[in-house]
């Protein structure tokens, strides 16, 4: 039945080749949304039908199993909600009128991301990453073409040049790029210790690039902050974990697990977490904010797989339930609170026209709906007990605390204390937002569309039943790493340590509150604020601004921050000089507009549209393409048009060549 939701999202997709911008927006918005409910219930069918369900889809190989189940449903849930936000949203970008552009880009992003989790074939994860990649490379230049210049770079030095080197080094042991994950343990086999080795650091590059981490951050606060906020929630909340199921699936599955990448890893998300988190608490942009905060919650993720992993080649069964658990659920849960507060910044450019924190302020009279929601996405990111983050969390400082092994007791302390400062910077968020007084014109700023509110809050709503009643997603949760011949599931993580129990907890608390408010029943006053004794100092002046918080922790710390913007720029040193290396290589075989070829300088590489070799094979194809476009649609293509077309025609011809 997965032919079903792949028909609707390649419908939606071509959908802005009819009609203005709103109609096909709003098109792709329904259909995308009713292939996500499709998608639902594939999900559904299958963990009811038993695991694993494999079967073809265009001669795609795919499996449904117990590891790909839970981030096939990441996708879908998410897709589905921002699909709905999505129909009201883009109207803030009709001025754009790119329609199929957009239509082409978003319908092709989740089918990327669907067939990622999905194919069972490792040149065919490796043709839907790049797929993946070049689609969201369209978002992030919807409105920067510098970001998406950067993201673009970053994605093909640290993705593709790495999973091209790890598929070189299986070619030179099966003599072929098709190789199948259940075949993936016999061919690390008959590799040498240096080439296991080097494959392993490639996929560790990719995934760890892919998600943002440390070191390759760099790239994520301009990514997200540039692209459109639905197609931001989905990249945070989903595309960012299809990093987390690669590396699963392909270095604790399909290959041997390896302790040493365990440790790597654990070290690096140790890292990470403090990193995203500590910038996160300084950006005074909410979707910046927000990009950072998604870096340090990958760092949680990483942790708890670098120690899965660890524990798994220690034969340590129990505290392996609980830490790949752990990663697992707190990756559903990032994408629940995440992929809301990323919507939450859209409401903010719908309504008041700006996500800068510093010019936002007293709109939660405005905004009622909007400020519940944050509240409710704020303090499951912050890890508050009865919200989504906070069990998730709690099971991996438990199986930090509980392992003996100095670096991850270190890393569960330090988790702990980010969690703090992760409560500090959701306070930041939305009090400066919702709080205080108003910085923009109250009487032009209104709640956004219903359609944006519904899709926020079923992620809200979704978020606290999770917290409250975490036993209704423990079904999706079931994963199974046969490589490692384990089996997690929620009843297997038998550890006997501390028990949690949420319901109980909100039984107590609404009690007491109940309790505290016949005994100490408030009397309504009206009251001035008060100005701390402060002569002439206008009432406006009263409240904080974003930037304005925790002033003197940033002016202490100032040098740690130093510190970072130093490796940041050591990052991006980095990525110019394989840029530089790449167009030295390929400076023989680039020709630009007309002239006739010669050597180029790299400045000249830089500055110019370059043509490739690729391209003049493609050319007579797209100019086939665009004629037959323009006749259906009526309508002249503009040049973002016609680079989709061309880059999708390339890749289908590509999928051609290599059947």
């Amino acid at each position: 039945m997965m032919e079903i939701p792949i028909a609707l999202y390649s419908l939606s997709a071509v959908s802005g080749l009819f009609g203005e911008f709103k109609r096909g927006v709003k098109a792709s918005g329904v259909l995308s949304a009713l292939a996500s409910v499709s998608l639902i219930g594939v999900a559904v069918g299958a963990l009811s039908s038993g695991l694993p369900v494999r079967e073809s889809i265009l001669g795609v190989p795919v499996v449904i199993d117990s590891l790909s189940l839970p981030f096939l449903f990441i996708i879908a849930f998410l897709s589905l909600v921002v699909s709905i936000y999505s129909i009201p949203y883009m109207g803030l970008h009709k001025d754009r009128d790119r329609p199929f552009a957009y239509t082409l880009a978003y319908g092709f992003f989740i089918i990327s991301m669907v067939f990622v989790a999905l194919a069972s074939d490792l040149l065919w994860f490796v043709f839907f990453w790049e797929l993946m990649t070049l689609t969201s490379f369209v978002f992030v230049s919807w409105r920067r073409q510098d970001a998406g210049i950067k993201y673009l770079l970053t994605m093909q030095v640290f993705n593709t040049v790495p999973l091209f080197i790890a598929l070189g080094i299986i070619y030179s042991a099966t003599g072929s790029f098709s190789v199948d994950y259940a075949t993936l343990k016999e061919v690390a086999a008959s590799l040498s210790p240096t080439q296991l080795k080097l494959l392993y650091a490639m996929f560790l590059v990719t995934f760890l690039a892919k998600s943002g981490s440390v070191p390759f951050q760099f790239w994520v606060a301009d990514a997200y902050d540039s692209a459109p906020s639905n197609v931001a929630s989905l990249m945070a909340g989903a595309m960012e974990k299809m990093a987390v199921y690669g590396l699963v699936r392909l270095l604790c599955n399909a290959l041997p697990c390896s302790g040493s990448v365990g440790y790597i890893l654990a070290a690096l998300g140790i890292i990470t977490m403090v990193s995203g988190t500590l910038y996160a608490l300084r950006e005074n942009r909410a979707k910046r904010l927000l990009a950072y905060s998604s870096v340090g919650q990958m760092g949680y993720i990483w942790f708890a797989v670098g120690m899965g992993m660890v524990f798994l080649t220690r034969g340590m069964e129990n505290l392996a339930y609980l830490a790949f658990l752990a990663g697992v659920f707190h990756s559903f849960n990032h994408t629940l609170f995440k992929g809301l507060l990323f919507l939450i910044s859209g409401n903010f450019e719908y309504a008041a026209g700006t996500s800068d924190l510093n010019e936002l302020g007293g709109l939660r009279r405005a905004m009622p709906y909007s400020s519940l929601f944050t509240v409710v996405g704020a303090l499951s990111l912050a890890g508050v007990p009865l919200f989504s983050g906070f069990l998730s969390k709690w099971m991996i400082y438990q199986a930090g605390y509980y392992s003996g092994v100095g670096l991850f007791v270190f890393g569960s302390v330090i988790a702990v204390f980010m969690s703090a400062v992760t409560l500090a910077y959701s306070l930041k968020f939305y009090t400066s937002a919702f709080g205080g007084k108003s910085r923009v014109r109250t009487e032009k700023v209104a709640e956004v569309p219903p359609g944006m509110l519904l899709a926020e809050g079923i992620l809200a709503l979704t978020s606290f039943a999770v917290g409250v009643f975490p036993v209704l997603v423990y079904p999706v949760l079931t994963i199974s790493l046969n490589g490692g011949g384990i089996t997690v599931t929620p009843g297997s993580v038998s550890t006997g340590f501390g028990y949690f129990s949420p319901i109980a907890l909100l039984l107590a608390l609404s009690f007491a509150a109940v309790a505290v408010y016949f005994v100490l029943r408030p009397e309504k006053a009206n009251a001035e604020p008060w100005n701390a004794g402060a002569l002439f100092l206008p009432e406006e002046r009263y409240g904080a601004r974003s930037e304005d918080y925790y002033k003197q922790y940033f002016e202490e710390m100032g040098e740690v921050y130093r510190l970072g913007s130093a490796v940041g720029n050591a990052g991006r040193a980095v990525l110019s000089a394989f840029v530089s290396v790449y167009l030295f290589l390929a400076r023989g075989l680039v020709y630009t507009g007309r002239e006739k070829k010669r050597s180029f300088t790299l400045d000249e590489l830089r500055s110019h549209a370059s043509r490739y070799l690729d391209e003049a094979f493609f050319a007579p194809l797209m100019g086939l393409v665009r004629n037959i476009t323009v006749l259906s649609s009526g309508v002249s293509l503009s040049m973002d048009d016609l680079f989709l077309v061309s880059m999708i025609t390339a890749v289908v011809v590509l999928a051609l060549l290599v059947l």
